[in-house]
């Protein structure tokens, strides 16, 4: 069972045991530094993705929570003791 809260798939455990095996057996420097800049690259461009799908997630979050509260306003007044139980 994994510590992780999210559990990597499995063609992803494949992915880490590729690069994990290359850069252990890799012994040109130059070929470890390439892949390195690469894969910093690659890293910074998903946590850009990240950053913008949970920013549109949130706007998308609050745009509905702002469509609620306008419907409720909207509610007639006689709504608002049904609601809230008193007569």
């Amino acid at each position: 069972m994994s510590i992780d809260p999210v559990e990597r798939r499995l063609e992803q455990s494949f992915e880490v045991e590729r690069w994990t095996r290359f850069i252990q057996e890799c012994q040109d420097l130059e070929q470890l530094r390439e892949t390195a800049l690469a894969l910093v690259q690659q890293l910074a461009q998903q946590k850009a993705a990240k950053a913008w799908m949970a920013s549109r997630a949130s706007e998308s979050e609050n745009s509905k929570l702002q469509m609620l509260a306008q419907m409720i306003r909207q509610q007639p007044d006689g709504l608002d003791g049904e609601t809230t139980g008193s007569p």
